[in-house]
């Protein structure tokens, strides 16, 4: 049932790309907000014809409170109800320890765990007030089974796992849900970009399933914790790896 609008964050890369088609596939608009504007309009004729009037674009960059604040008061102003909020931007920030640039390390934490922290915080009083909300931030397998040379983006989005407990605790006596995504290995564009030196096939062999994941594998799993039939999970990291990782 659609409570709303869903805004999600980093939406024109490969993963905002799948969870954009399943949320607007269940009727929900989506906003999608990305710091790439330039990008916007072919990724837009890129989605399904029935699909791109339910789609609107905000330029944003997370990592700074103000222009944030200032999406989430001019939405309010446009009477635009934010229901569902998906924190998917994210990046990484390769490097050996003893060779990390603190500007590299701040970047990564700025993007993934603040960045969540500043779109939470611009809308989930919202959501308190209405009694309803449905958050979804994204982690990584890294925040349990980390690469080699991935110290900051390892500790964000370890960090992105705790803010989702906290705040799920906080928020659920509200109507409200938080829960976290972890990827495995999900091949998309921007992912064959970054430049690890490591062939993400060969990495695939010890895989359970013997494949990387897909885009809309992750989509899917969006769209189901903000579906009604997850209205009673909250707080839980979903792993979504193939089996390469089995919590216990």
């Amino acid at each position: 049932m659609n409570r709303g609008h869903a805004i999600i964050t980093g939406a024109l890369g490969g993963l905002g790309t799948a969870m954009t088609e399943k949320l607007c596939g269940m009727g929900i608009p989506v906003i999608a907000t990305d710091r790439r504007a330039e990008d916007f309009d072919p990724w837009r004729q890129a989605l399904p014809v029935d699909m791109r009037d339910l789609v609107s674009f905000y330029p944003l960059d997370v990592t700074r409170e103000e222009p944030v604040n200032q999406l989430a008061a001019t939405l309010t102003a446009r009477k635009i109800d934010v229901a569902y909020l998906i924190n998917n931007a994210g990046i990484q920030g390769p490097g050996k320890p003893w060779e990390m640039e603190t500007k590299t390390w701040m970047r990564v934490m700025n993007v993934n765990i603040t960045g969540t922290f500043h779109m939470t915080r611009a809308f989930s009083e919202a959501m308190v007030n209405r009694g309803f909300g449905r958050i979804v931030n994204l982690a990584s397998l890294a925040a349990y089974q980390p690469m080699r040379n991935q110290g900051p983006y390892s500790a964000a989005k370890a960090a992105v796992t705790g803010y989702t407990r906290s705040t799920a605790m906080d928020l659920a006596r509200h109507g409200i849900t938080v829960n976290v995504i972890a990827p495995g290995l999900i091949m998309h564009p921007r992912l064959e970009d970054v430049d690890t030196g490591t062939n993400f096939q060969d990495m695939a062999v010890g895989i359970p399933m013997g494949r990387t994941g897909r885009p809309e594998e992750i989509g899917a799993t969006v769209a189901f914790l903000c579906s009604e039939g997850a209205s009673y999970i909250t707080g839980q990291t979903i792993h979504v790896n193939g089996g390469w990782y089995l919590p216990g």
